[in-house]
Formats: structure tokens, C-alpha cells, sequence
């Protein structure tokens, strides 16, 4: 597990999300310019002049600015769940690297009582030592 790669890529997968974003809303702008400007000609024209191309143009103008908008609407929901997703690896980051800090903390903790007690752990091992020392002689007489 490597968190912060993890974060890392997050980040560089959100920016190139934004980009797309700003990119698709760009041509959705230009293409409901342009269905304006299509919607106005057809409605500025007689009705006994109308072009039959134009309004095919007008419709295809229509559905192609309504899958741009549903993919821009997509990406804003990929770019919120990247956002979503990265703050709680963010945060899951930082609370493992608490933990880290308190696992660090805990065994220098133990080796400190442990080198306390050592002095106390030797004058008992010498203790044994001697009654076990005084058991066999005793046990010779």
C-alpha cells in the first residue's frame, strides 16, 4: 500500500478530469452558440423559404449539444468523486501516519521500561544464581 503514490495519482487523474472538463465546456458553449444562431435563422426565414437542410442541421446541432452537456454533467460527477475520493485518502493518509507515530511511540516506550528494568532483572538472575549456588552445596553436605 503506498498512500501517498495513491494520492499522487489522484491528484494527476482530478487534474486531467478538470481539463476535460474546462475542454467539453468549451464545445458546449460553441455548440449551443451555434444552435442559436441556427434557431435564428430558421425562425428569421418564411416559412415558404424554410430550408429542409437547416432544420436537420438545427436537430443535429440539438442532440449534439445535449451529449455534450450529458458528458460534461458526467465528468462534473467523476471530478466530484475524485475530489470526494482523494480528501478521504488524504485523510486516511494522515490518520495512518498517527498510528505510525503511535506504534514508534509504544515500542520505544516498552524498550525504556525495558532498559529500566534490566538492572532490576539482573540482580535476580545473580539472585537464582546464588540460591541455586547455595541448593547444590547444601545438597553435597
Amino acid at each position: 500500500l503506498d498512500p501517498e503514490g495513491r494520492i499522487t495519482s489522484l491528484e494527476g487523474i482530478l487534474h486531467s478530469t478538470i481539463q476535460q472538463r474546462d475542454d467539453l465546456q468549451v464545445v458546449v458553449d460553441q455548440l449551443r452558440a451555434e444552435l442559436d444562431r441556427a434557431q435564428q435563422m430558421v425562425g428569421g426565414a418564411s416559412s415558404s423559404r424554410e430550408d429542409p437542410g437547416r432544420s436537420v442541421l438545427e436537430g443535429q446541432l440539438a442532440s449534439a449539444a445535449a451529449r455534450a452537456e450529458d458528458a460534461l454533467a458526467q465528468l462534473r460527477e467523476r471530478e466530484q468523486e475524485l475530489r470526494t475520493t482523494l480528501a478521504r485518502t488524504t485523510t486516511l493518509e494522515a490518520e495512518m501516519a498517527k498510528l505510525r507515530l503511535r506504534l514508534k511511540a509504544a515500542e520505544v516506550m516498552w524498550w525504556r521500561e525495558a532498559a529500566e528494568e534490566a538492572p532490576r532483572w539482573r540482580q535476580e538472575a545473580e539472585a537464582m544464581a546464588r540460591w541455586q549456588q547455595e541448593a547444590e552445596e547444601a545438597t553435597r553436605l
